[in-house]
């Protein structure tokens, strides 16, 4: 029993503590795990008081190391309470998250024949930062923008959203000027 314990405390806090259900901000940061609200992207579509969340986490023990990340919904009248994405959700959306490394995670989220894709990484300072590749309005490509918010826009036929048109981000260059585009798109085969 005693190797079994210690084995445990090498690996460290276990994933398996994080909730896979409707969970109430504070109780997001279960013992030996931060929370860190990583990207925050509004909707034109659906119901208005849900928004998407990119979370992440690292170990309390080792806090330049991700323990997990994920996307879910955030109930912006409930306190941010966040939950998974329903049954129905994942019919339209497929959500993939790939670890390169123990600081750096990706993140791709297709629908709707697009794929979205995020790299979730630890800053110097131990914070969770999304970054993706967007093009502005002038067509220029900006690789490797920090994302500090985005809005999931819809494909509409006579005013319903039919599918996913676009996802607007603002984000930081390399340089640390501000700047805003279409988050860039796969085109997925049909």
């Amino acid at each position: 029993m005693s190797v079994l314990l210690a084995f445990a405390l090498i690996l460290g806090p276990s994933t398996a503590a994080l909730p896979h259900a409707e969970t109430a901000c504070d109780a997001l940061s279960p013992s030996g795990l931060a929370h860190h609200e990583a990207l925050r992207i509004d909707r034109d579509f659906g119901k208005p008081e849900f928004d998407l969340v990119v979370d992440a986490w690292t170990k309390s023990a080792a806090p330049m190391e991700l323990a997990d990340v994920r996307l879910w919904w955030v109930k912006t009248t409930a306190d941010d309470r966040r939950s998974p994405l329903s049954t129905r959700s994942k019919k339209y959306v497929e959500v993939e998250t790939i670890e390169h490394g123990p600081d750096a995670w990706s993140l791709k989220l297709r629908g709707d024949h697009k794929e979205f894709s995020f790299d979730v990484e630890i800053d110097q300072g131990g914070e969770a930062e999304v970054f993706t590749d967007i093009v502005t309005d002038d067509g220029r490509e900006i690789r490797h923008c920090r994302a500090t918010a985005g809005r999931l826009r819809a494909r509409r036929v006579l005013g319903i959203p039919i599918g996913i048109d676009t996802l607007v981000v603002d984000c930081i260059d390399e340089r640390g000027q501000a700047r805003q585009g279409r988050a860039a798109v796969r085109k997925l085969r049909r």
